[in-house]
């Protein structure tokens, strides 16, 4: 999905003196568009599911943003923050669903059971580049890498080590994986400033691979850098209906209990809030429109 497009956007706060406008706005993504269920009469389409894949990237060309920006509760207001708007909308596990017909169960086309887990040990780094300087730049010095991983609008972020080429973090996440083939683990290493963090390199790997070998322990090489390795163990959990390996499961994490700060899973637990009723009317709420 791509869009490039002028507009012309124009805003103003008398109270504050202010004016602001939008002149482009370009987003660009990988959208997946589902057709399901299928059925014998017409539509023949029972309803159409939509999402992005992960993040899309977004580019807003604003004109007077910078008196905009004085004013109170927009002061926040930046590409990125649009962005994780559109992430909670849009980007899995997030989806839009449209049902055609009156008989589909969307309950299940919105919420589907995973089709598994990615177990990511984000183990080490080796020959990060040095980012740190001093003296104005005449002593290059080391770095303070930390990782930034996704799947989907899933983030996880490490601890910073301190001052260190070759960082050991040894720590592990488990992130959902609803869409395969097309879903990856995205990776960025950055390097801890006061100011602007310094890329250290990414990471970009295809899911299908580690559905297909279960496990994965490997050092990779970093992209967009001159230099840099991380070693990664990933493994592939697939979710069983009932619980006969439960003992089994729980025997295996058991045994590697200390790799994560909260305890590794040993099953997952779906719960979906599909609606209310009847609920108390806020006091404040009724007094505010009486007044």
């Amino acid at each position: 999905f791509s869009f490039v497009g002028n507009c012309e956007i124009d805003l103003e706060i008398k109270r504050y003196f202010c004016r602001a406008g939008v002149k482009s706005i370009q987003i660009h993504g990988t959208m997946r568009v589902i057709l399901e269920p299928l059925i014998g009469d017409m539509p023949l389409i029972g309803a159409l599911s939509l999402f992005f894949l992960r993040k899309p990237l977004l580019e807003i060309n604003w004109t007077g943003l910078t008196n905009l920006l004085d004013v109170p509760g927009l002061n926040g207001l930046s590409d990125t923050i649009i962005l994780d708007i559109i992430s909670n909308y849009l980007v899995l596990p997030n989806r839009i669903t449209v049902p055609l017909v009156s008989e589909v169960q969307i309950a299940q086309l919105r919420f589907p059971i995973p089709k598994g887990v990615l177990r990511i040990h984000f183990i080490e780094a080796q020959d990060l580049e040095g980012k740190d300087t001093y003296l104005k730049g005449i002593v290059k010095g080391k770095s303070d890498p930390y990782g930034i991983l996704r799947v989907g609008n899933q983030i996880f972020q490490s601890k910073v080590i301190k001052e260190n080429l070759n960082p050991k973090w040894n720590e592990v996440y488990e992130a959902l994986v609803y869409e395969h083939p097309g879903q990856e683990l995205e990776i960025e290493l950055f390097d801890e400033d006061p100011d602007k963090d310094d890329f250290l390199g990414s990471l970009m790997i295809d899911l299908i691979e580690v559905e297909k070998e279960r496990l994965l322990d490997e050092w990779f090489t970093l992209d967009e850098v001159s230099k840099g390795k991380l070693h990664l163990k990933l493994e592939w959990l697939t979710l069983m209906p009932t619980a006969e390996n439960l003992d089994k499961v729980l025997t295996s994490i058991r045994a590697d209990k200390d790799q994560a700060n909260d305890g590794l899973s040993s099953a997952l637990l779906i719960l979906y809030l599909d609606s209310a009723r009847n609920l108390p009317v806020s006091h404040i709420l009724m007094g505010a429109l009486l007044s």
